[in-house]
């Protein structure tokens, strides 16, 4: 009996030894969706608002479960917590019901562009594991 534990003991810390240089899940960002934000004609000042806001930097997603129009709403709002639009409405129930659980999503400028008065600003958005 104390050699089965022994043998069963060793080989324990050897799979521990292994899986430790072994990838886990999620240890990467892990990419959900490319998009458009949506809105941005409705906002007061979105030029002044978005004026520092270049390609790779990163941009807040907030919840609004509460929102009258849309409850998987997902506001989009700069570092400074200026709010710039919204995730259109077919991509957020899914990225809202990850942020519900819990899951950090971040998202980042990959295109900024003012094109005849309407500001075109696209996001990449990333599941980040914490």
């Amino acid at each position: 009996m104390a050699n089965d534990i022994a043998m069963i003991k060793d080989n324990w810390l050897d799979l521990a030894d292994r899986l430790k240089d072994m990838p886990m899940p999620f240890q990467r960002d892990v990419f959900l969706a490319e998009f458009g934000v949506a809105g941005t004609l409705h906002i007061d000042d979105i030029l002044i608002k978005t004026e520092g806001i270049a390609v790779g930097n990163v941009l807040v997603l907030k919840r609004e479960a509460g929102n009258e129009h849309d409850v998987f709403a997902i506001r989009v709002e700069t570092a400074n917590g200026d709010k710039i639009g919204y995730v259109p409405n077919q991509d957020s129930p899914i990225l809202a019901r990850l942020m519900d659980a819990g899951k950090l999503l971040v998202a980042r400028v990959v295109h900024k562009e003012l094109e005849d008065y309407l500001l075109n600003i696209r996001i990449a958005v990333d599941m980040k594991e914490v």
